[in-house]
């Protein structure tokens, strides 16, 4: 009797398959702190500043920690950034304007979250906080 493989971090034909989307548009003042947490690993992820005013910018990271050790990256009104990432949180801030809206866009694995390793710091991921 053939095993069956479960899903796990690992798993490559997870991240060839199409992805299960989430989408999501909110809006986030200076301070504010929006967390994320998808009940399965993600494939891709977008994220984009539909402010308004040029001041608006909001910060992306991967853990609140890196929100609070500059472990993160910025996004000027109009920007987007996409990329092939797996993860299980996001972390967005509003880190100058007021109100500033964004948009989330993201490609849901079938693996689920209690099978990736948490991207952190103390398990050893660099630069994410």
């Amino acid at each position: 009797m053939a095993q069956q493989t479960l899903p796990h971090e690992g798993y490559v034909p997870a991240y060839q398959a199409s992805a299960t989307p989430y989408v999501t548009s909110s809006q986030i003042s200076q301070g504010e702190v929006q967390a994320y947490t998808f009940e399965h690993v993600t494939r891709f992820f977008n994220v984009k500043n539909r402010g308004t005013n040029a001041a608006d910018e909001i910060a992306v990271a991967f853990t609140e920690n890196g929100l609070a050790t500059g472990n993160y990256f910025t996004l000027q009104q109009g920007e987007a950034f996409r990329e092939e990432i797996r993860c299980v949180k996001l972390f967005i801030s509003g880190s100058a304007g007021s109100g500033v809206q964004y948009e989330l866009v993201v490609g849901l694995t079938s693996i689920p979250y209690r099978s990736f390793n948490p991207v952190t710091a103390s398990n050893g991921y660099q630069g994410v906080g």
